[in-house]
């Protein structure tokens, strides 16, 4: 072999070699190209279930808290509405604020003054508008809502005259008869049958301060307008007669004696419902009088002195719109009490119904005894 030759054989020698050394090379990059991929593949993949994770649990403490909140606090607060869910007004009618109660079932009554309230009427433009209210602070705040309907005179229908303030006293049920059972008990499953009726002919429940500007002929109100009243705050009628009112949705006032001896501050509490509004039956002077011409008290009582019952009685029920004086009794000295402490209705037991132009501190009431027919219901709310 010359040398030219082996010359020409060791270029070719290392050419092959080159060549070989550089598809290593390349083998060997992308080898670990792939091998990177991978890595990279499988910390995305590591990432991605971590964040997922992190994602669910902090979702899961969330909806834990909020239904710890919700558990927590929710149901502490009752809050409801004086009057309808729906109120109605005439076009050109001033707006009437029936306001909203709420009760604290672990530390009592909330004072009005402590419910806020949001939204605007315009009863020049008829249409739905929305009223809320609100009550306490933070998660444990609970809110009602109330729609407001202006309508025009063409729609409204026919207007009420007089306006039924029902005076009912307590509920019984077949299973719990009272031992001393007279006129005063009404059986649940009539209160029931009642309550139907006036579900169905489609009923209109005004508040007190609505009542009053009717009386002081400001507002008209529909010709189917009727209150529910029921007095003492019997634990039979909480017991009993409140699930009846929350079974139709059908708003009611209980007038509380609000003293130690009735539990009055405990079963306001034990027994907060959205469609039951405490209103005053006194604080501690439902007592019979020892005067021979008078049943209440109050005739032996100084104006001062009643003004102090009153007082503690609306701190237990949250509200003064509305008295029912004990027995129906009531003196001069009571009535400048009760109008100093801003009650703007009472009701004696005289049996007639509400008219305009009718004194607002002396209303009477339609009385309903557990012993009437259905029918004879019927005539007296209609």
């Amino acid at each position: 072999m010359t040398e030219e030759e082996r010359r020409a054989a060791a270029a070719e020698n290392l050419a092959r070699r080159r060549q070989a050394l550089r598809k290593k090379n390349r083998a060997r990059k992308l080898r670990a190209l792939i091998v990177l991929g991978l890595v990279l593949i499988l910390l995305l993949g590591a990432v991605i279930i971590h964040m997922a994770k992190a994602h669910r649990d902090s979702k899961a403490q969330d909806e834990s808290a909020a239904g710890s909140a919700e558990e927590t606090a929710s149901p502490d607060i009752v809050i409801g509405l004086k009057g309808s869910a729906v109120q109605l007004v005439l076009q050109g009618d001033p707006y009437i604020e029936n306001g909203a109660f709420a009760i604290d079932r672990s530390s009592g009554a909330i004072p009005g003054e402590d419910i806020k309230i949001k939204g605007k009427v315009d009863t020049s433009k008829p249409g739905d508008y929305e009223i809320t209210y609100k009550a306490g602070k933070g998660l444990s705040a609970k809110t009602a809502k109330r729609t407001v309907r202006v309508v025009t005179e063409e729609d409204y229908g026919a207007a009420a005259e007089d306006v039924p303030v029902m005076m009912y006293h307590w509920v019984y049920n077949e299973n719990d008869v009272p031992e001393k059972l007279d006129a005063n008990w009404l059986l649940d499953t009539d209160l029931d049958e009642q309550l139907t009726y006036l579900e169905n002919e489609g009923f209109y429940y005004p508040g007190w301060k609505e009542l009053r500007a009717w009386i002081d002929d400001e507002i008209t109100l529909p010709a189917k307008s009727v209150v529910l009243t029921f007095d003492d705050g019997k634990e039979a009628f909480l017991k009993y007669g409140v699930p009846v009112l929350e079974k139709h949705q059908i708003p009611a006032t209980s007038f509380m004696i609000c003293w130690e001896k009735n539990k009055g501050a405990e079963k306001v509490r034990k027994y907060a419902s959205e469609y039951i509004d405490y209103e005053s039956h006194t604080y501690a002077m439902h007592q019979k009088s020892d005067n021979p011409n008078r049943k209440g008290i109050d005739i032996n009582m100084t104006k001062e002195e009643i003004a102090s019952d009153l007082a503690q009685a609306a701190a237990i029920t949250g509200n003064n719109d509305a008295i029912a004086y004990p027995y129906g009794d009531y003196c001069d000295n009571f009535l400048d009490a009760a109008r100093e402490q801003g009650i703007i209705v009472g009701f004696t037991t005289e049996y007639e119904r509400v008219r305009k132009g009718a004194d607002p501190m002396l209303l009477p009431r339609i009385r309903v005894l557990g012993n009437e027919s259905l029918e004879y219901w019927k005539g007296t709310v209609w």
